[in-house]
Formats: C-alpha cells, structure tokens, sequence
C-alpha cells in the first residue's frame, strides 16, 4: 500500500508538513485540528522539525504562532534557524510569528498560558500553533490533573479553531508514557543511536489517531536544508513488479557473453549480480553495458568507489569510450561517496536518478556500498527484495556488482536467500593466477531465459571485452541449460 492509499478520519483534511519524507510516513501529513507531541532527548531535532514545517506553512500562505518558554528574546533562535534554507526572515513576524509564554507562567501558571495561547491563535488566525517547551509547562503543573486540564484546553482552542498544535517535548523518547501522552491525537519520537563511531537520527511515529502510518524507525538527516526524512523502504514500498521480467534480451554489450543467452541478453527488467573476486572484471562488465545506452535506452552508473572521471579513463583504455554518450546526455553517472552513508537515502537517491535520468540500463558497482552504510546488517535481506523490486517496477534492467570474498572457494558476503531476493540472474567471474592471470565468465543463474552453461574466457581486446572459448588446457563442457529458472 501506498502513502497515498491510507486510510483517514472521515472528514478530516490533512496538513502537509512540507517535509516530503515525514508526510509519506504520516500517510499525507497532520491532521487538521489534530495536537500532536514531538519528544526527543535535546539536540534530536525537535525545534529544526517544527521550524521548518512552520515556514513551509507560512510559504503556502497560512499563519502561524511559534510560542516559546523561554525568557530571553527570540533573536538567536532566529540566527539558529537561518542557517537553513527554508528560513525566510521576510516572513517573520508575519506570517510567521514568535511570542515567548515565559512571563505568562511565572504570572498565572498553566492558565495564563492557555489564555495567551488563545489570544494570539485568534489575533493572528493561526493555522498551526507550536508550544515549544512542554517539559517546562508539565514542571510547573500543580498536579498531573492541572496537567491534562492544560492539554485539554488546547484541544478544546484547536478544535474550534481548525488549528493544528505541536507540542516540543524536549525528554528521552523512550521515557515511560506520561498523561500528556495519552490525551493527544499523535507522538512523533526523534532518536539519535550510535552505530560504531557514527551516529544515526530515527524518526518514529508511535501514535497517530484516524490514519494509518509507516510503522517503524525511518532514518532522517538534518542538512543544510533541514530535515529530510527517509522511509524505511521494506516499509514504504510493498508492491508487486508485476510482469516487469520480459524474455527479451537487452544485449550485455559483450557479443560472447549474448551469445550465452538464448534471448541474446539479460532478461530486459530484470536484475542481474555480478559476482567476482576484486579484479575480476566486475565493473568492466557494467561498463560495456552501459556502452549500449542509447536515447531509447538511456544508461545510469550509481557507484561509490571510482570517480566518474576515472571510469571515463578506464573507458576509453578498455576501448568503449563512453564519453560521447555523456555528451549526448544518454549516460549518467551518480557517485556516492563510501561508508558515512544512510541506506535508506542511498536507495532513495537511487531510485530518483533513475526516475530523474529514465534510465533503461543501470549499473549499481556495488553492493558494497550498501552493506557500508548503518542499519544494513539488521536489514540485508528484506532491504535488498525491496531494493531489487523497486528496481524491477522503475522499468530498467539492472545489474549490481558483488564482491567476493575468496578467489579459491568464491564465497559470497551474503547469504543465498539474500541473493535469490536480490537478483534474478547471476553472473559469475573467476581469475586464476598461473604463469599469467586469466580471467573467465560463466552464468550462474538466470530466469526467463535458457542459458549456455560453459565456463569462457574473458579477453580485452581493441574493440572492449570478449567472452571465448577456452583456449587449450581449458575444460570447457559443451552443455545448455533446459530450465528457465
């Protein structure tokens, strides 16, 4: 099921947040005159997250109250935010508008504060209201009934008023459950793990009232534009490629290796590994292939070790100079740079390149890159069947390079069910060290389509990359396979 097919409360009108991630993962966005709880330890993100949906609105032309606990002024909140892009000091203080409720509860308490909560929604006809500081309200409770009069009146004001409320609860997220928790329509938790030496910000919606939403821990990022939100994909993209695997051939661009398909090439749609010790030739089998883009077929190299520059060099030493189809705009490349990477960002920077490009010919070099990045090892299998779903529905043909981990016993860093749910055709490369180094392709496995099962010697010649029969000495069996696995 997609975002876009969830269930809502019947009636209720979303509020988008702006944050495209953070709307997929509520099922569209808040609800209208829904109050909702943001909790995070200090430092999670909790005041870039509301800032940022506060300007998206006042972008879009609605008003909106930022209410601090806070003493001092709101200048170097101010300074803070404008160090992002979303911020507009042209919109401040309309329609964006910033009052502190300090002086309002050292006064009156809880009450004052809901009398000037009331106050500036209706002075400014505010849309969405946030309370920043409720751990600060909660404190100054007199008991935890004055507490839940204080969040009731609030929904009561938003209600009325259609005006969506977040309230900042800056505490752990996984603090027991509090009364304020029990009384609002949503709790958005924000998390930051360590992973090794690297850290990593979560983001899970634990509570949302008349909508379905992406259960689970979502990986988020705060850069220079904010926060930007990334589903977790086992969760967020769950259908069915369908028939997108064809028995038609999409030419490897290596004639011999065709020739070992039946149908004269990959099965066009389809996902193909390339597994092979490192300088067996797996990224010069990617390269040929992306040596066939053409403007009906347009070529994507997605890589995390060589530079696009250096693959270009390597290109035209090999005899397939793929510059000019650069030129022409028929082939891209994407490089990511290695290890300090989120997976989910890295497959939804994949699957947006090929969307961006229309790419027909993929080359991903390589699974590697994945398995660097944290949550991977929690994730590998189920994350790369979506991964390689997602690859089959974009309507491309893909291939992903493996590497192995022992030339001798070709040992795979991953496991079989792993690699059945990543691919539906394996290309395997050996090299043997004697006298000189000789490399060789044989295919390990294909669907919808028979397949020539005998080993061939891969030979750089002037024109690029040859499959051959092995030469003498070889022990080549003249054998075919009969099942289109």
């Amino acid at each position: 099921m997609s975002s876009n097919e969830f269930p809502s409360a019947a009636g209720l009108p979303r509020v988008p947040t702006g944050i495209a991630g953070l709307d997929e993962v509520t099922g569209g966005g808040f609800l209208q005159s829904g109050v909702y709880i943001v909790q995070g330890a200090p430092g999670a993100g909790k005041t870039i997250l509301a800032n940022q949906i506060c300007f998206s609105h006042a972008a879009a032309g609605e008003r909106v109250v930022y209410v601090t606990m806070l003493a001092e002024s709101h200048a170097r909140l101010m300074q803070h935010m404008s160090a992002f892009s979303f911020f507009d000091e042209s919109l401040v203080p309309e329609p964006v508008y910033y009052v502190s409720a300090f002086n309002a509860l050292r006064d009156g308490g809880l009450p004052a504060v809901v009398n000037l909560l009331r106050g500036e929604m209706r002075t400014h006809q505010a849309r969405l209201l946030v309370l920043d500081g409720l751990v600060i309200a909660a404190h100054a409770a007199v008991s935890e009934e004055s507490l839940k009069l204080f969040i009731s009146d609030i929904q009561a004001h938003s209600t009325l008023t259609g005006c969506t409320t977040l309230l900042l609860v800056s505490d752990d997220a996984d603090r027991p459950v509090s009364p304020e928790q029990t009384m609002v329509d949503g709790i958005v938790l924000l998390r930051e793990r360590s992973a090794g030496p690297r850290r990593e910000r979560t983001l899970d919606v634990v509570k949302f009232r008349g909508s379905n939403t992406l259960r689970g821990t979502h990986a988020f990022r705060i850069g220079a534009g904010g926060i930007a939100v990334y589903p977790r994909l086992e969760s967020a993209r769950r259908e069915s490629p369908a028939g997108a695997i064809q028995p038609r051939g999409l030419s490897t661009g290596i004639a011999g290796l065709d020739r070992m398909f039946d149908i004269g090439g990959y099965p066009q749609g389809s996902v193909t590994a390339v597994s092979g010790y490192s300088g067996s030739g797996k990224t010069s089998v990617g390269l040929h292939f992306l040596a066939r883009a053409s403007a009906q077929e347009p070529g994507l190299y997605f890589g995390f070790y060589e530079s696009p520059e250096f693959l270009l060099q390597i290109s035209r030493m090999q005899g397939i100079d793929l510059q000019p189809l650069v030129d022409a705009g028929v082939l891209h490349f994407a490089w990511q740079p290695f290890g300090e990477n989120l997976l989910d960002e890295l497959a939804a920077s994949l699957l947006e390149a090929i969307r961006r490009t229309g790419a027909r010919r993929v080359v991903i070099d390589g699974l590697g890159g994945f398995a660097a990045a944290t949550a991977y090892d929690a994730r590998d299998g189920s994350f790369l069947a979506s991964l390689a779903n997602e690859l089959r529905r974009s309507g491309a043909t893909s291939l992903i390079t493996v590497e192995e981990t022992d030339p001798q016993r070709a040992t795979l860093p991953v496991s079989t069910p792993t690699m059945s749910a990543l691919c539906d055709n394996i290309i395997k490369l050996g090299v043997q060290v004697g006298r000189s180094v000789r490399r060789s392709a044989w295919i390990g496995k294909v669907r919808n389509s028979r397949c020539d099962l005998r080993v061939r010697d891969m030979v750089l010649t002037a024109r690029g990359l040859e499959a051959v029969d092995i030469g003498a000495g070889g022990s080549a069996t003249d054998e075919r396979d009969g099942a289109a696995e």
